[in-house]
């Protein structure tokens, strides 16, 4: 599952915003019956449920979803909702 999760975070950190938490599980393939592991589901940081996550750190991800536009990085301004006022 790590390693999986490793992959994914490598592959896939310039399309991702930050704030982001991924459900990894494991899934069997139909055709074979093989059991590889899958994203489930990706949420909104403030909808996740800790799970077997360590809490701190899905505290410090509902933070930063919710910080000050001024710490926004650069690769997260693309997913940012248009505000009005």
């Amino acid at each position: 599952m790590r390693a999986f999760a490793t992959m994914l975070t490598r592959c896939l950190r310039y399309s991702l915003p930050s704030a982001v938490v991924v459900d990894i599980g494991l899934a069997s393939d139909p055709g074979t019956g093989r059991e590889r592991w899958v994203v489930v589901e990706a949420n909104m940081a403030w909808f996740a449920h800790c799970y077997a996550a360590d809490p701190s750190r899905v505290l410090d991800v509902a933070l930063r979803s919710a910080g000050p536009l001024k710490d926004i990085t650069e690769t997260d301004f693309e997913h940012l909702r248009a505000w009005t006022a």
